[in-house]
């Protein structure tokens, strides 16, 4: 798990910027028209900048969100297309279990942006990976946690592109509705929207931050080992999962025996039904450990040794407990923001 204070300094620095300049290209824009293309190169170049600084110092890119390098790209078109509201015209109809959107523009270049917009994200919630946007909505969080519960179909007209977003799940669809509901009026207002929307999920992150932090000192007093300078992950196969840790420094041996010991005894616990090393870190069960304690004869936990710390492989051929074990495994992801996919992995070598 890596230490979040240096990323939520960053984070409050590089919010102020991104919203201070939001705010005057805003100003800008409704003085004079559209900023010159000059205007605009200068301005990219300086977020370009200012990425690569982000990246460096923490490894989580600009705002230290997400937990990808490619957060930054789609924050990037979307900015954009926010300058260019008044260039783009949008219609949403609900459907009974889901929306259909047509998104267009007679300018060339915004055309293609939202192309290409659609396309990325499309990719993104087709595999539940979400890039944590500070505009994004719990909405949007929602479709991204429920992604294999919808389909998507994408049309390109000649200006632009049609969405058709369905599900059987009520919740989903509403989700859908309301996030269709949320880029309608980014659309008509513009970047007085983006200001908004990022005011709004700062106060949010910044008690998420906290809790991370909270979360971070319960684990190493429950796990007996350094949370920053040591790396988790959580994967799901196809008969189960792997949790594994490990020192992020070769030649840190203390904590990679305190791992191997803290893991021989998870592997010990879990299979007895006793959860309460990960209730004592997060305050509450995982999702998942209710039926993984009662169908705890089906599940086999293995401890395995790896160069710098360890692995727990996690086994049943009980589909009920596999789902538990996956939803347990989803839930790691989610907490310890290990940034690791919440799809299967068929070609897992465990």
């Amino acid at each position: 798990m890596k230490s979040r204070t240096l990323i939520a300094s960053l984070f409050i620095a590089a919010l102020s910027l991104f919203v201070i300049r939001a705010t005057a290209q805003h100003s800008e824009h409704s003085q004079g028209g559209m900023m010159s293309r000059d205007r605009m190169t200068q301005h990219q170049q300086m977020m370009s900048q200012h990425q690569e600084m982000g990246e460096s110092k923490t490894g989580h890119g600009m705002m230290g969100m997400g937990h990808d390098s490619a957060t930054m790209a789609p924050m990037g078109v979307i900015h954009e297309l926010f300058i260019n509201h008044d260039r783009i015209t949008r219609s949403v109809a609900n459907l009974p279990d889901g929306i259909r959107t047509v998104t267009e523009s007679d300018d060339p270049r915004i055309r293609q942006l939202l192309r290409d917009h659609v396309a990325t994200m499309r990719q993104r919630v087709d595999t539940g990976n979400d890039p944590g946007l500070p505009i994004e909505s719990e909405a949007l969080r929602s479709i991204f946690q429920n992604y294999d519960k919808i389909e998507t179909k994408v049309e390109t007209t000649d200006k632009g592109v049609v969405v058709v977003q369905t599900s059987t799940d009520q919740e989903t669809i509403a989700a859908l509705q309301q996030h269709a509901s949320e880029v309608t009026g980014f659309v008509k207002e513009g970047m007085a929207a983006m200001h908004a929307a990022m005011m709004k999920n700062g106060g949010g992150m910044m008690r998420q931050m906290s809790e991370h932090s909270m979360m971070t000192q319960h684990g190493e007093r429950a796990m007996g080992f350094s949370q920053t300078d040591t790396t988790h992950h959580f994967l799901l196969t196809k008969d189960g999962g792997v949790i594994q840790v490990e020192a992020n420094d070769p030649k840190d041996k203390q904590n990679r025996d305190l791992i191997r010991a803290h893991l021989t005894h998870i592997a010990q616990t879990f299979a007895a039904g006793d959860f309460s090393d990960p209730l004592a870190v997060h305050d509450k069960y995982p999702d998942g450990v209710p039926v993984m304690q009662r169908l705890r004869g089906d599940i086999r936990y293995t401890f395995e040794e790896t160069p710098q710390g360890g692995r727990v492989l996690i086994r049943t051929t009980n589909p009920q407990a596999l789902d538990a074990i996956h939803q347990f495994l989803r839930f790691q992801v989610r907490e310890h923001e290990t940034g690791d996919s919440v799809n299967v992995n068929s070609n897992s070598p465990w």
